[in-house]
């Protein structure tokens, strides 16, 4: 029995209950720095609440700062400020908002008004955000404390245009600090719990024109050492670390590799630990070809597939399937309208027809473009920009579609360890049912690359060239299949564009789908490319002694 306690002990610290846990899904900060050292600030907090009457912001260790102009508004509606009493009810504090006076310094409390999810808007202006030193002057700020949250991102911006060459650093979280066209940008990777949101920045003398200082700090070592200190590194080396290793990797894949593949074919799941057992291989050059619809037709199953067999797996071709498969059950549509000086017509996506969706990440996805959009109507250019400014949150979604379906697959013993080396070289053995799928779709995609070389005048149902090129979608050919298939039979794209289906929108959606990928790639790339003191990957621990240090932030 006692064990038996242990044990239920052990599952709830491991994996604690989160029935009445509210949920902060995202905050997005802007500060804008002026002339004289101030910070005016505006947080976006997307959030839901599961319990308590109120979210609060605590700001401890301000120094010489001190808070003006707040406010709060909560979806688009301005809330009403007054004297702050933490125990009053959620009825009592819905509409409102307030600050909570305590001896560490200031809580910038609002209602939850309901448990419901809303999006807050915080305005504020710190005063004395920037602290002179003897040789420097410097930004030294907790910027989230203590708090268990999704996603953030952060952006400064101020009268002049930032370096590259700035330097800053930040602690207490996984993720990213780093200067882009101008402005410092810190976002994470992975989510925040019980973490917290350190930067510093050290500016020349004479970039702001303030008097503040701090007799704690008489040089920018005094802060540099005091933000150091218990400091930890983060194992980012699934990501490129450098220009120099990004320069031999890229020349790897796009060079090399291909060669090697020539010669000697590619063998099952070499990169990733997933291999046949004994060692078999798909052999390319020898695959027949196979002219059904394979693995049931789930292009998440197939995606899975195409990424453990290493068949040229990228996020742009799944999110372009899925878009099509959203057109095919009436979920989204697209349409042309004119925009610019030149009134040139150009495709967007319609968001705007209320889908449900039974898959719960397709929903996420939806979530995101819908947002990106900010009224339904899709541009791709609103697309790309969402994807450069949220790159981590919109890959990790990508990673869980992937995965979820791989993971099925182990849990249906599709997917097991092996026993010994002899059995497979790689950890994770694919059974035989893995090993036919994928040799199918792998013959599947060399028809749809030689279909029109195939000396025939068969012409295949208009239904399954849809589903066609959902797969096409996956090995990110859709463009060239559309285009031969336009060709060769016309009869069968007239007929799909009677129900919207039109060459035009095929290669929109593989014009979406790849250019808000290549944003999202190039936003990390930018953030990774940096090296410590000129922004980069942030530490874990340190930042203590900051500004607006100490505390916690969420709901109570």
């Amino acid at each position: 029995m006692k064990k038996k306690l242990i044990l239920i002990l052990f599952i709830f610290i491991i994996f604690p209950i989160s029935v009445f846990a509210d949920d902060i899904y995202r905050i997005d900060m802007n500060i804008y720095l002026d002339e004289s050292g101030n910070a005016n600030i505006t947080e976006v907090w997307n959030v839901k609440a599961d319990s308590g009457s109120e979210w609060y912001k605590q700001l401890y260790n301000m120094g010489n700062q001190e808070i003006s102009n707040f406010t709060v508004d909560m979806d688009g509606t301005a809330l009403k400020y007054k004297k702050w009493d933490i125990n009053e009810s959620i009825s009592e504090k819905n509409g409102y908002y307030g600050i909570n006076y305590v001896p560490e310094g200031i809580e910038l409390c609002f209602g939850k008004g309901n448990y419901q999810e809303h999006t807050f808007t915080l305005n504020y202006t710190l005063s004395n955000f920037i602290v002179n030193t003897s040789d420097s002057q410097v930004l030294y700020e907790t910027l989230f404390p203590n708090v268990t949250m999704n996603d953030f991102t952060v952006e400064i911006s101020s009268y002049y245009q930032f370096p590259d060459t700035l330097d800053v650093w930040g602690y207490g979280y996984k993720g990213y600090a780093y200067v882009e066209n101008g402005k410092i940008k810190m976002s994470n990777e992975g989510q925040l719990y019980n973490d917290y949101v350190v930067l510093l920045v050290k500016f020349p003398l004479n970039t702001f024109k303030t008097e503040n200082t701090d007799p704690r700090y008489h040089m920018f070592d005094d802060f540099y050492n005091m933000a150091e200190e218990g400091t930890y590194d983060y194992d980012y080396s699934e990501d490129d670390t450098g220009d120099l290793i990004g320069g031999i990797v890229a020349f790897l894949v796009t060079v090399v590799l291909p060669i090697f593949i020539a010669i000697f074919g590619a063998k099952a799941a070499l990169t990733n630990g997933y291999g046949y057992k004994n060692n078999k291989t798909i052999d390319k050059k020898n695959v027949p070809l196979f002219r059904d619809i394979p693995c049931n037709k789930n292009i998440y199953y197939a995606n899975a597939l195409i990424n453990l067999n290493n068949f040229g797996y990228k996020e742009s071709n799944i999110l372009g399937s899925i878009i099509l498969k959203w057109i095919r059950t009436n979920k989204i549509g697209f349409k042309n309208t004119n925009q610019g000086v030149f009134n040139k017509e150009t495709s967007v996506i319609d968001l705007t027809m209320n889908p449900t969706f039974d898959n719960q990440l397709e929903k996420e996805l939806f979530d995101i473009m819908f947002d990106a959009s900010g009224d339904g109507i899709l541009e791709a250019k609103e697309f790309e920009k969402w994807t450069r400014k949220n790159y981590s949150k919109f890959f990790s979604l990508f990673d869980k579609i992937k995965n979820t379906e791989i993971n099925n697959l182990k849990m249906n013993n599709h997917i097991y360890k092996r026993t010994n080396k002899e059995e497979c070289k790689q950890k994770n053995i694919m059974d035989d049912t893995i090993y036919d799928d994928s040799t199918k779709l792998y013959g599947l995609k060399k028809y749809l690359e030689e279909f029109s070389n195939i000396n025939t005048k068969e012409v295949m149902e208009v239904h399954l060239w849809d589903e066609y090129l959902m797969f096409a979608y996956l090995f990110g050919i859709a463009d060239k299949v559309a285009k031969q298939l336009k060709n060769m039979y016309p009869q069968v794209t007239q007929q799909m564009e009677s129900y919207g289906m039109d060459y035009n929108t095929i290669v929109f959606i593989n014009h979406i789908s790849t250019r808000s990928v290549l944003a999202a790639s190039s936003a990390r790339s930018a953030a990774q490319s940096y090296s410590s003191g000129g922004g980069g990957f942030s530490s874990g621990g340190g930042g203590g002694g900051s500004f607006g240090g100490g505390g916690s932030m969420g709901g109570r």
